[in-house]
């Protein structure tokens, strides 16, 4: 093993790789961002309440949705009972017949009375308060 002396010392600049970066970066690097604690709970709240416009967007176009096609349910039992209606009116009809047409009367009835209580079961619902922002 052969030894060489020293001769000169040069100075190293050692900065910590946990500290500040330096203030003078090349220009080809991208600036770099920092944010205060305010500001970063300012992004906070301005994400969390985008968050919930977002989803209360969502749930009322599911809501629309879901009543058209109650809407269209109940138009469609409607037109039945009045179709049917026409026929007691517009025939001479023996027990046989009169049965098969209360039946039928009878049916679309349920089936709009059981319209009826999902829209007021949805109206309910939608005059209730809306849950605080965190609970379900």
């Amino acid at each position: 093993m052969t030894a060489r002396a020293i001769k000169t010392v040069a100075p190293f600049a050692f900065r910590s790789d946990f500290g500040p970066q330096p203030v003078d970066a090349a220009p080809d690097e991208p600036a770099r961002v920092s944010f205060t604690g305010e500001e970063v709970a300012g992004l906070i709240a301005q994400v969390r309440a985008e968050t919930l416009a977002e989803v209360a967007q969502r749930q009322a176009a599911s809501e629309s949705e879901r009543l058209t096609v109650l809407a269209r349910d109940l138009r469609a039992a409607l037109g039945e009972i009045v179709q049917v209606m026409s026929h007691i009116e517009a025939v001479q009809f023996d027990a046989i017949t009169e049965a098969r047409l209360r039946g039928a009367v009878e049916a679309a009835a349920g089936r709009v009375i059981r319209g009826q209580a999902d829209l007021f079961e949805t109206l309910a619902d939608t005059s209730a308060p809306a849950p605080k922002e965190g609970t379900t």
